[in-house]
């Protein structure tokens, strides 16, 4: 399963067709065919390599806002994890 990732155009080379995207201080480079007007600054989707869709700043921070929080609860749920598995060993 793949989901579109939210991310902040910072870089584009028409000659190549691409991008490159800051998503929380990741670099990603993604294919802009199917958004040839995406400009420096854009919010974008990237799905599967693609820049599918623009999207509002407002959206945009919306969304990472909610990665963010995703992130956070996937986090906490490994400690939890290592902290058991620890329990298990020292029994």
């Amino acid at each position: 399963m793949s989901i579109a990732a939210p991310a902040k155009v910072v870089e584009i080379n028409r000659e190549k067709e691409s991008l490159f995207a800051d998503f929380g201080g990741v670099r990603q480079e993604a294919k802009i065919n199917l958004l040839p007007d995406v400009e420096i600054g854009d919010y974008v989707l990237i799905h599967a390599g693609y820049a599918i869709e623009k999207l509002s700043e407002e959206a945009a921070k919306e969304s990472l806002e909610a990665w963010e929080e995703l992130l956070e609860v996937l986090e906490e749920e490994d400690r939890e994890m290592e902290k058991a598995r620890m329990a298990d060993l020292n029994q």
